[in-house]
């Protein structure tokens, strides 16, 4: 009995499993159309830019990419677990990518907040009343999301 529910579990080994990926999908996380930013003519998405890269007159604060050099090993190891449950038809594709995709963007949204440096200026600090750099009215870190592609 105990074969009988493995063979069925994996719905046809091989054959199931290129059918259950057949059509490959794609997570993207960030600021996916968040529209304006409450501060003036900007988007939510320049802003973001902005801080992420810096410009002549706005320090770097990678909260993306920092975000993706420092959990890669966890980002890799969520891959390949949730790649175990696709084999196994105990997730479908689509499920896995949500997962992944609000793991990542949990991870950005936690990053933004505990983000310290560069620090803000003094006249900053007080026009904002907050000392952290990337939380103004919390539209950007709210404003991080996924959308899953397939």
């Amino acid at each position: 009995m105990s074969s009988n529910f493995s063979r069925r579990r994996t719905n046809g080994g091989v054959a199931a499993l290129r059918e259950r990926v057949r059509t490959p999908g794609t997570v993207d996380v960030g600021i996916i159309d968040a529209g304006k930013h409450d501060s003036g003519d900007k988007t939510v998405a320049e802003i973001g830019f902005f801080n992420e890269f810096g410009t002549e007159r706005i320090h770097e604060r990678s909260f993306m990419r920092s975000t993706i050099r420092s959990k890669k090993q966890k980002i890799i190891k969520l891959q390949k677990d949730l790649l175990k449950k696709i084999s196994k038809g105990d997730i479908r594709v689509d499920e896995a990518l949500g997962v992944l995709g609000e793991i990542m963007a949990d991870e950005i949204r936690k990053k933004i907040v505990s983000l310290k440096l560069p620090e803000n200026s003094p006249i900053t600090v007080i026009r904002k009343g907050s000392s952290n750099p990337l939380i103004d009215t919390g539209q950007l870190k709210n404003s991080i999301t996924y959308e899953v592609n397939r």
